[in-house]
């Protein structure tokens, strides 16, 4: 090869590196653009639904104390 082959090719090169940062900058910007775009969808269609906060009484509250029991082998009960 010689050295003009060799300037060519990597010219060649670092335009095809070029456009292909190109190429997937406007992709992550078309992309970028259709998620805002769905989250202000779902924004707005959620709007209107009732917000649940915890503690605005909005549910059943079971208040109770409980107790783990573990099970205890005696030795009579092995005999059965």
């Amino acid at each position: 090869m010689n050295l003009l082959q060799r300037v060519a090719g990597a010219v060649v090169g670092v335009v095809f590196f070029v456009l292909a940062l190109v190429f997937a900058s406007v992709i992550f910007a078309v992309v970028a653009v259709l998620a805002l775009a769905l989250w202000a969808w779902l924004l707005w269609r959620t709007r209107n639904l009732p917000r649940r906060r915890p503690g605005s009484g909005g549910g059943t509250v079971i208040e109770g104390e409980y107790r783990v029991e573990r099970e205890t082998r005696r030795l009579d009960d092995d005999a059965r």
